[in-house]
């Protein structure tokens, strides 16, 4: 089974039958969606950061480009009405698509809506991302929606903004060690490997080939394991992101096993599906 472990509902995944056609011309079993920009359907066309600068973590600049974007728009406060569009497009391809809720911190009552909208939606993982929203990794809002995602075994899938902040996020995992997380985009893997932990509570999503060098993706495997590697695409942010990312999978120097692990199998285990 190979799945897209990142991508949103907007751009080429803004409509479930696109998603369906794009999934299946790529070979893609499955795809974890999360909310994008309403209604929109532009993708985006990124410079290959990756390929000019393999050992840089160029994330740190999209972070802070991203921060900047998501500000003067507003776009953080359409997070809700995603959530809702995700749900349906679940619903009307079950097989195809699976949910990660995105809670919005910055509400008073995130906590109750989570608490809800699981009990309605049964969404497989959580979504949070701090170059959208402003939130401390450990703060009380954080701790609780992380326990919330303990007790119902919810792996929690996060964009750091800042190496201060991929600290916090070890000393957290280190905490607590039942809670899931996914960190996105392999953001300051430098810090991860020079913990001192194991970290067996962390996985490490790899999207896409346009900020995520080949280089930095191997690094991790050789560092890690393919068992802690997940495949992304981050759609709609770089043209044909999950084909690139796909092929770049199974075009490693590792054994098929670790390639199906990495595709797929790691994610397949870590929400239970079958």
């Amino acid at each position: 089974m190979i799945i897209d472990g990142h991508a949103h509902a907007c751009g080429p995944f803004l409509q479930g039958e696109n998603i369906v056609k794009i999934l299946t011309e790529v070979g893609v079993d499955k795809v974890v969606l999360v909310p994008g920009e309403r209604g929109s359907a532009q993708t985006y066309a990124l410079p290959n950061l990756a390929e000019a600068f393999p050992e840089r973590d160029v994330v740190r600049l999209t972070n802070a480009l991203t921060r900047i974007m998501i500000s003067l728009t507003g776009k953080a406060k359409d997070i809700p009405d995603g959530n809702q569009h995700v749900f349906a497009l679940s619903q009307a391809y079950p097989e195809r698509i699976i949910q990660f809720f995105w809670v919005s911190l910055h509400k008073p009552d995130t906590v109750k809506e989570m608490q809800n909208r699981f009990a309605e939606w049964r969404f497989k993982g959580i979504k949070l991302h701090q170059c959208w929203e402003t939130f401390r990794i450990g703060s009380e809002i954080f701790s609780r929606v992380a326990q919330f995602a303990t007790e119902k075994d919810l792996p929690i899938f996060i964009h750091v903004r800042n190496y201060r902040d991929v600290s916090a996020l070890i000393e957290y995992s280190v905490q607590h060690p039942a809670t899931k997380f996914i960190v996105g985009h392999l953001f300051g893997l430098e810090l991860y490997l020079q913990s001192k932990h194991k970290l067996e509570n962390l996985y490490f999503e790899i999207s896409n080939t346009y900020l995520v060098s080949t280089e930095r993706v191997s690094k991790a495997i050789n560092c890690f394991g393919a068992h802690k590697i997940i495949l992304g695409s981050d759609t709609p942010y770089g043209r044909n992101s999950l084909q690139l990312n796909t092929e770049r999978v199974k075009m490693l120097p590792i054994s098929d096993e670790a390639k199906e692990m990495i595709l797929g199998k790691n994610l397949q285990t870590l929400l239970g599906l079958h």
